[in-house]
C-alpha cells in the first residue's frame, strides 16, 4: 500500500505542479507478446511461454497523456492493458494461469522528442517506472473445490520499468498518427489460494494509434 500511495502522490504532483507548455493524448493498440519466464507458484516452479492474443476480447490497448515542458523534454502518464496467457502445456500443474483482463502497467515516463525528419516524421523515445495492477486468474489442476481455490481479481502486482520509442506523423493542425515499440518489465508477486505466485513478465508490443495535441 505504501508504494500505491506514493504513486498517487506522484500523479497528483504530475497533474497540478507542472507548467503546461504543450500537451497531447494518445490512444493505441497493436500486437503484443511475451517471452518465456519462470513462474514460482504453489505447485512448484514452471518455465512457460506466454501468449498476448492481442485481438481477443478484451483487446490489447493503451493510452498516454504527455505534458511537453519544452521542445525536447516531457513527462507522460502511460497505461497499457497488456495481456498474458500461459502455455498450459508448459505450465504443468495449472488449469488456468493468465492475466487476461490485463497485467496493467501504469508508469510515469520521461519523454524525449527530436526534430522532424525531411519526410515529416517526428521521432521520440521514453523511459520510466511505475506499478502494475494485474487481473490474476489462476486455478491449479486437481482442485477439489474450484470455486474456493480459483484466484480471480485485481491486485497490486509490483514494480514496472517501461521503455518505448517511435514516430509520429502529422495529419492535421492537432492530430498525429503514431507507431512505436513499447516494452514493459513487470516484477509480479501476487496472492493465490494457499500461497503466492511470482514471475518476471516482459511484454513487447508494436503499437499504432492516434495522438491529439492541445
Amino acid at each position: 500500500m505504501g508504494r500505491l500511495k506514493a504513486l498517487v502522490c506522484a500523479l497528483a504532483l504530475f497533474g497540478s505542479g507542472l507548467a503546461l507548455a504543450e500537451s497531447e493524448f494518445a490512444l493505441y493498440s497493436g500486437g503484443q507478446n511475451s517471452p518465456h519466464s519462470t513462474v514460482h507458484g504453489v505447485p512448484g516452479d514452471v518455465f512457460t511461454s506466454w501468449q498476448g492474443q492481442s485481438l481477443k476480447m478484451p483487446i490489447y490497448a493503451g493510452w498516454r497523456y504527455t505534458n511537453w515542458l519544452d521542445d525536447q523534454w516531457g513527462v507522460a502518464l502511460n497505461f497499457t492493458h497488456a495481456k498474458a496467457y500461459a502455455n498450459l502445456a508448459e505450465a504443468t500443474g495449472y488449469d488456468t494461469l493468465e492475466f487476461t483482463d490485463g497485467a496493467n502497467p501504469i508508469t510515469l515516463i520521461a519523454m524525449r522528442r527530436f526534430d522532424a525528419t525531411e519526410s515529416g516524421l517526428k521521432p521520440y523515445v521514453g523511459f520510466g517506472a511505475g506499478i502494475s495492477m494485474p487481473h490474476v486468474e489462476e486455478l491449479r489442476k486437481n482442485s477439489t473445490n474450484p470455486a474456493a481455490d480459483k484466484t480471480f481479481g485485481y491486485q497490486y502486482g509490483g514494480p514496472v520499468v517501461t521503455a518505448l520509442g517511435g514516430f509520429k506523423y502529422p495529419i492535421g493542425d492537432n492530430w498525429d498518427l503514431m507507431t512505436e515499440f513499447q516494452v514493459h518489465y513487470l516484477k509480479l508477486d501476487v496472492r493465490v489460494a494457499g500461497g503466492r505466485l511470482k514471475t518476471n513478465l516482459i511484454t513487447n508490443a508494436i503499437n499504432i494509434g492516434a495522438v491529439y495535441r492541445f
